[in-house]
């Protein structure tokens, strides 16, 4: 094996939208494996939309990388060399790999082992990874929802979002999407079941809300919220009593140097008066039950009852190309890259 790694490097912080130059494909050597580490192959990885806020300077539930640094990513992939005691080559791992040919990691806990009957290995970057667990967590853990009640889904075609929509039909509710392009809505009516899609580019937040009114007349009473910003304020006036809205992603104010520029409508009166929970929703506060979670989607996919779909890059080298893709909404499922 050459001891040569191709990554890909985060270049400098985004400020305003997001370009391909943040980021630079560059060789590396591997260094030796030291007592406790272990060394694996990277087979294949996802593009998230957390990613974004790995970018930045300031408080996240997690570390970030900084410019000159490998760029973060899950991965899943296979150890070919250990001398760690607890880690056996041949074992299929995933977790954070970053970007990148080849990762020496040094904690096992940090990475998950993968189990064989439940699934493909690149599963475990989509519907039986943080995704999929996400989506079922967030929709359950949180959002509680119950037979016949609305639940409205921000980027209601991404992988999160498709799940989480086919979850809550699964629970008997009836779902209603946001997305961004008319020819987008009819889509994931089509694929994921969603009773009515709502376009928002070109509309005004008053435009997109009177909108969100004619989908769901009785009110939302789950809010799955993955973009935050204008479309998290077009809801506002269209919560039920008591809902719930569950913060999961900030896409839509990703292209901000500081988040604190978020600004809009402050919303306590409404919350006050129908009574509504608003909670983020971070994954890794639900390690404890996650194995469980993924046993429930990988039953759920076997039966039929979860369909999902992966757009495949190959090559390390287009992994930025790949991370655009997801951003832009131009992939068409989970936005994986498979590495060699």
């Amino acid at each position: 094996m050459s001891n040569e790694n191709v990554v890909v490097e985060l270049v400098r912080r985004p400020e305003g939208n997001l370009q391909p130059d943040i980021f630079r494909v560059a060789k590396r050597q591997l260094k030796e494996l030291e007592e406790g580490e272990f060394l694996m192959r990277v087979d294949y990885l996802a593009m998230d939309p957390a990613l974004i806020s790995r970018m930045r300077d300031e408080d996240n539930y997690t570390a970030g990388t900084a410019p000159g640094e490998v760029m973060q990513a899950n991965g899943v992939g296979e150890v070919i060399e250990s001398r760690n005691p607890d880690v056996a080559v041949g074992e299929l791992r995933h977790g954070l790999l970053c970007m990148q040919q080849f990762s020496i990691q040094s904690d096992p806990a940090a990475s998950r082992v993968i189990q064989p009957g439940q699934g493909e290995p690149r599963w475990y970057l989509g519907v039986l990874g943080t995704t999929g667990v996400t989506a079922m967590l967030a929709l359950r853990e949180v959002g509680a929802p119950k037979q016949g009640e609305t639940v409205l889904i921000s980027s209601g075609g991404s992988s999160v979002g498709s799940i989480a929509a086919q979850l809550a039909k699964l629970k008997g509710c009836r779902t209603v999407a946001i997305v961004s392009t008319d020819e987008k809505a009819a889509q994931v009516k089509a694929d994921w079941g969603y009773d009515a899609a709502i376009a928002y580019r070109g509309k005004s937040i008053q435009e997109l809300s009177d909108a969100i009114g004619t989908a769901c007349p009785d009110g939302v009473d789950v809010y799955f919220d993955n973009t935050s910003g204008d479309i998290s304020e077009a809801v506002m006036d269209h919560y039920a009593m008591r809902a719930r809205h569950i913060v999961v992603g900030r896409m839509a104010i990703a292209h901000l140097k500081d988040t604190r520029d978020d600004v809009g409508r402050r919303d306590n009166n409404i919350l006050l008066v129908k009574r509504v929970k608003k909670q983020g929703f971070v994954v890794f506060d639900y390690n404890d039950i996650r194995a469980e979670a993924v046993a429930e989607l990988a039953e759920a996919v076997a039966a039929g009852k979860i369909q999902f779909k992966e757009d495949i890059l190959e090559g390390i080298e287009r992994a930025p190309e790949a991370f655009f893709r997801m951003l832009d909404g131009r992939n068409k499922g989970k936005q994986l890259v498979k590495v060699v």
